[in-house]
């Protein structure tokens, strides 16, 4: 019986044994497959950058010429694209054999705020530093009135009186909702409870944010139907809701 005992102890030993270099083996296949150079990154086609270059985004993936498409690091390269304050998000997808997807989000330019003299920041619609320029080279408004004393890339615009720059911010998202940020070219608030959206010399006197979002279609309707508006000068007053506004010139 002794006997007997070893012999089936050895032959399920055995057997263990063979079903290990079974399973070694395939997972052996498996490696050789996925790591083959059919695997290896040859494209990546990018999707949704306007203001991010490519080659900015290609060597912020990190690629080589031997990374391999089931081990690139989403997560790694997504933090480093992040790294471009100009974008507000990024995913990946894979396109097997050999093919990755970028798409980025870019963040959405606002307005400019003069700092020092010749030094300008950008901002986002959210009120985000994103830049210094020297140059305006977008078509965007320029912020009158705020008061701040410092600023960080990255961070909210630290302003004195937060409930104005809140408000300013809430009539940037509007003005690029309706399609009006590239013609605005300076918002000033230097009077909080007049804020003025100007077009070249045409002055649009809206208040507060109260009704903001139906002052802004106002503009818009009037901007759409006075071709002209940008070499007018004069005012509409906007303060108080109406059934219909007047353009008042100013001679």
């Amino acid at each position: 019986m002794v006997y007997g005992s070893r012999q089936i102890a050895v032959n399920f030993t055995g057997r263990k044994f063979k079903i290990a270099i079974v399973i070694g083996s395939l997972v052996l296949a498996f490696l050789l497959v996925i790591f083959s150079p059919t695997f290896r990154i040859e494209e990546v086609v990018i999707h949704g950058n306007l203001h991010v270059s490519r080659a900015d985004i290609i060597e912020r993936l990190a690629l080589t010429n031997t990374s391999n498409i089931f081990m690139f690091n989403t997560n790694a390269a997504h933090d480093r694209i992040m790294g471009n304050l100009y974008i507000g998000d990024v995913t990946f997808r894979r396109d097997f054999p050999n093919r990755l997807y970028v798409t980025v989000l870019e963040r959405r330019f606002s307005a400019y705020v003069e700092h020092t003299p010749g030094n300008i920041l950008l901002l986002d619609d959210v009120g985000r530093v994103l830049s210094v320029r020297s140059v305006m080279s977008e078509s965007l408004p320029i912020l009158e009135g705020l008061q701040f004393n410092r600023w960080q890339l990255g961070e909210i615009l630290n302003v004195e009186n937060a409930t104005d720059f809140d408000n300013i911010v809430l009539y940037t998202q509007l003005l690029i909702a309706h399609g009006l940020i590239h013609q605005v070219t300076n918002i000033n608030v230097s009077d909080p409870f007049n804020i003025r959206i100007l077009v070249n010399y045409m002055e649009f006197h809206v208040g507060g944010v109260s009704d903001a979002d139906e002052k802004v279609r106002t503009i818009a309707a009037m901007l759409e139907h006075s071709p002209d508006a940008g070499m007018l000068r004069g005012y509409v007053d906007m303060r108080v809701r109406r059934s219909e506004y007047f353009f008042r010139i100013l001679q």
